[in-house]
């Protein structure tokens, strides 16, 4: 397997990259640094060629600030670069995660899953979603699917055939990239949780999701409430949509 972890990691981010490089490095994983975006840095040229208003608004209930769309963008440069190398998959993680010991044993059973997979979440949102069936990847660890993904994007793994999925639907950039991903079914996303969660977050918030912190920004409250009650409607039209397991091919 063509495999690389990346790290997204904003330049003046130096304390978080100390924390993640000691991390990594104890657990003996290689990793290659991406320079995240600092939405603050884009110029209004740069930003009208990946975001639309208007279709921010059609899709999500606020217009995204600088931080969502440069933490969108960030992301977009884990994609092109899994499918520019090739890469069988990556591991993509944020700089506010505590990873658990046994992280490099679940890379090892993604390893030895069939490859009939997209996207697989490594951590947790605020709240925890049901599971819709499950196999055992081994004694502690399963391999799930959930019709709500987890939100947040601190880790997941992403294939190349995911890669290319999420980068034809990245632009216009709409919603902020842990809640796009939620939307799999619009993307075609073959999407699975692992549990329980091998990469969960510090007691701070990484630079990358502050930077795009969205409770202070102003809400359209009933543009959100209808947009809630679609989403949950698209969930049910969509549920017989969900990708059977990967099959584990070796031991």
């Amino acid at each position: 397997m063509k495999f690389k972890v990346f790290l997204i990691n904003l330049d003046s981010s130096t304390e978080r990259f100390t924390f993640m490089d000691d991390q990594l490095k104890q657990l003996g994983i290689e990793y290659q640094r991406i320079s995240a975006v600092y939405g603050k840095d884009l110029h209004a040229t740069d930003i009208s060629k990946v975001y639309d208003p208007q279709t921010n608004l059609q899709k999500y209930d606020k217009k995204l600030n600088l931080g969502e769309i440069g933490c969108y963008l960030s992301h977009v440069q884990c994609w092109q670069m899994i499918i520019d190398q090739q890469l069988d998959y990556a591991l993509i993680l944020e700089d506010d995660s505590v990873l658990d010991p046994a992280l490099m044993t679940v890379i090892q059973h993604i390893d030895n899953l069939s490859t009939d997979w997209d996207y697989i979440k490594l951590c947790h949102g605020r709240k925890q979603k049901g599971i819709v069936q499950s196999i055992a990847l081994d004694d502690r660890f399963s391999l799930s699917t959930c019709l709500k993904l987890p939100s947040s994007t601190r880790g997941q793994c992403v294939s190349l055939a995911g890669a290319e999925k999420l980068l034809a639907t990245a632009y216009p950039i709409a919603r902020p990239v842990d809640i796009d991903i939620q939307y799999w079914y619009e993307k075609q996303l073959r999407c699975f949780v692992v549990r329980p969660f091998p990469v969960i977050a510090t007691d701070l918030d990484s630079d990358i999701s502050r930077q795009g912190r969205r409770n202070n920004a102003k809400r359209h409250h009933l543009l959100r409430i209808w947009q809630k009650v679609k989403y949950e409607l698209e969930l049910l039209e969509y549920k017989q949509q969900l990708p059977p397991l990967p099959r584990i091919q070796k031991e």
